[in-house]
């Protein structure tokens, strides 16, 4: 690769810009999320207040579960590099289709209106947009678990499985939103399932861990 192209964030000071320049481009997704609510809301003038929340319920319920969303992806990401003390080129790069897909969230949030609320298309790229910031999450996870040298020699294996699960999750959320539109957002509800999945694997590896 020519060194021009070559990320330069591979050391522990590298990798602390990194994340903070993730943790910018999330905040600023984040707030992306409420301007055309601002924007619809700047037109009320003396209209019925009470009107305007009925009829944009939905788009603030699309408002608000994106905000938690792009948090808890934040968030896991944040969980991520908590023990990471370098970075590798392949690292840096998968970092660039996770921003990318934090920063086109907005877009399809904004696509959520009682219009389109059983469209598959619209439904369908929200939930695949969500799928791909997890997706790239989990194979984040993957070069750190495969690059031990820039882990602290006592932070022990990379928890693979909360990761992989949630992706797998989103897949099946999305094909849920896409097979069955009346469904819509509500095949995120999916997502709950992680932690008696979580479960279920840790049952399944324990009687192999005590042998």
């Amino acid at each position: 690769m020519d060194k021009k192209l070559r990320p330069p964030l591979t050391g522990r000071t590298g990798i602390s810009r990194l994340i903070s320049y993730v943790d910018a481009v999330t905040a600023i997704a984040m707030t992306l999320l409420i301007l055309p609510l601002v924007d619809d809301a700047s037109r009320i003038g003396a209209a019925d207040l009470a009107g305007f929340i009925r009829d944009d319920t939905y788009e603030l319920f699309a408002f608000a579960l994106s905000f938690v969303v792009i948090f808890r992806l934040w968030l896991a990401h944040h969980h991520t590099y908590e023990q990471v003390t370098g970075g590798t080129p392949a690292l840096i790069w998968a970092n660039m289709p996770w921003m990318l897909g934090v920063v086109f969230l907005p877009f399809p949030t904004e696509l959520l209106d009682d219009a389109n609320r059983e469209s598959p298309l619209a439904n369908g790229l929200y939930v695949g947009t969500l799928a791909w910031i997890s997706a790239f999450g989990l194979i984040q996870q993957l070069i750190i678990h495969r690059t031990p040298e820039i882990r602290p020699p006592d932070a022990g294996p990379v928890a693979l499985a909360p990761a992989g699960i949630l992706t797998l999750l989103m897949l099946l959320a999305l094909a849920v939103s896409v097979l069955f539109p009346r469904i819509g957002l509500w095949g995120l509800l999916l997502l709950f399932l992680q932690g008696p999945a979580l479960r279920l694997v840790s049952r399944i590896r324990s009687p192999r861990t005590r042998q």
